[in-house]
């Protein structure tokens, strides 16, 4: 199988772990001639996972939350853009946020294929 096939098969995994449905032996039967690389690969995607779980707010904060924004929604006068900054810095801060996380991702499965590609080269 090519490696595509092998990018393929590791964001469908993804998906199904953000499902939480994920069947590890189910992946690796759809490329059984790369079962230990993509093994590894779908061990350290789970362990990924395990790292970047997700943040309940409490109810008190939701409560909370909802009151500043009915409030703010009844007294907002339309600001110009340049009074926008602060949500446009935090917005910008969580994209590079999950950039970064799939840069890396990206970099670890790159790294992996390169090395079992080299590997595979000389042996």
């Amino acid at each position: 199988m090519t490696d595509k096939a092998l990018a393929q098969v590791l964001m469908a995994h993804a998906d199904d772990l953000n499902r939480e449905a994920a069947d590890r032996e189910f992946y690796l039967r759809r490329i059984p001639d790369r079962r230990a690389e993509l093994e590894v690969l779908l061990h350290l995607t789970e362990q990924i996972k395990q790292t970047l779980v997700s943040v309940q707010p409490s109810p008190t904060f939701v409560q909370d939350l909802a009151r500043q924004l009915a409030v703010t929604d009844n007294s907002r006068v339309e600001r110009p853009l340049q009074d926008h900054r602060r949500e446009i810095f935090i917005g910008a801060a969580a994209v590079g946020s999950a950039l970064s996380v799939i840069g890396l991702v990206a970099y670890l499965v790159r790294s992996r294929i390169q090395v079992k590609t080299q590997v595979a080269s000389t042996g």
